[in-house]
């Protein structure tokens, strides 16, 4: 019986690289169409409200929602340019907000809450955003100075 270990005329089966499960260029486009969903969705949620809040009698769905789906999938689109994974943390949090917001204010002020909830969600994700880069800037200096202090 011969030994795996000290078999010199052992082979080492030759592995390919490795194969991602999506090509590189395609991460990009399915970011966009990520990005594209979900601002056409709020496009739609933002138009109806604001149709709801002036009191149009007409055009609730035959003109908020296409008009609110193709702005919002727009803008949508141009925010999945963006590959900062800051800039991106800040675009999660204030969308998750806005939509917190939207909530709550509608439950208690109906429309006008909706809308009011929605900026001031989207705030406080901001403001947590801002809040989440500054203490982590305070906490990498502090690691950075208590590395640099010369051990005794």
């Amino acid at each position: 019986m011969k030994s795996l270990m000290r078999d010199p005329e052992q082979q080492v089966p030759v592995m390919p690289l490795s194969t991602a499960s999506s090509p590189p260029v395609l991460a990009p486009v399915l970011m966009m169409a990520f990005w594209m969903l979900l601002g056409g969705a709020s496009g739609i949620r933002l138009m109806q409200g604001i149709w709801r809040f002036l009191g149009f009698d007409f055009g609730g769905v035959a003109i908020a929602v296409p008009v609110g789906g193709v702005l919002g999938a727009f803008v949508g689109a141009l925010l999945g340019l963006i590959t900062n994974p800051r800039l991106l943390v800040l675009l999660m949090a204030v969308f998750a907000g806005s939509a917190a917001g939207g909530i709550a204010g509608k439950l208690p002020w109906g429309d006008a809450g909706e809308i009011g909830g929605q900026v001031a969600g989207g705030l406080v994700g901001g403001f947590a955003w801002a809040g989440w880069l500054f203490l982590g800037r305070r906490r990498r200096t502090a690691i950075v100075s208590s590395t640099q202090r010369p051990q005794v």
